[in-house]
């Protein structure tokens, strides 16, 4: 539990420091997320088991992880600042609650787990049940996570790609959609 509040409360301040607010955003901005989807989704599944069950559980987490990084994306806006043509995130309450629940659900999982026995008997006899081992388990909350990142990072990149851009024109800066 203790390394699951350490987590939590490491994704909590970067969500806070880097995202809730107006932030600039740019290339690093875009590559530093994707790097580390990488690189954890990749340290999941090289060893994973890759049973049925297994993949089947991954599966669901990387759906549901998606459906929620959809939800982030669009509590979020990106901003074009037409005076300096640099690009900005604005995420508030919304986007705030929703990482809140996320992290509060996983945490109200693992203490249930830790602290209810017939919690901790029922979901270990689901697992045996459902061929689950304890590699699908940890697929599926890593996964989630990775996708709801994935998600968030690839749809504001869509945007800023297709921001507006300043075009100099006479002295003038105009508009002009990317799009």
């Amino acid at each position: 539990m203790l390394d699951a509040l350490f987590l939590a409360g490491i994704l909590i301040t970067i969500v806070l420091t880097t995202q809730v607010g107006r932030h600039r955003f740019g290339l690093l901005k875009l590559l530093m997320p994707l790097g580390l989807v990488a690189y954890f989704a990749y340290d999941m599944l090289h060893n994973m088991k890759t049973t049925q069950p297994n993949l089947t559980s991954a599966g669901v987490g990387i759906a549901i992880g998606a459906v929620i990084g959809v939800g982030l994306l669009y509590t979020m806006t990106v901003e074009n600042d037409t005076a300096t043509g640099k690009t900005y995130t604005r995420a508030g309450w919304s986007y705030l609650a929703i990482w809140l629940i996320v992290l509060v659900s996983r945490l109200t999982f693992i203490w249930s787990l830790e602290n209810i026995d017939s919690f901790r008997a029922d979901f270990g006899k689901w697992t045996v049940e459902q061929q689950i081992d304890p590699d699908g388990v940890a697929a599926f909350f890593v996964l989630m996570a990775m996708a709801m990142v994935l998600v968030r990072t690839v749809g504001v990149a869509i945007r800023w790609i297709r921001r507006p851009k300043p075009v100099a024109s006479a002295g003038r800066t105009k508009q002009t959609s990317a799009a």
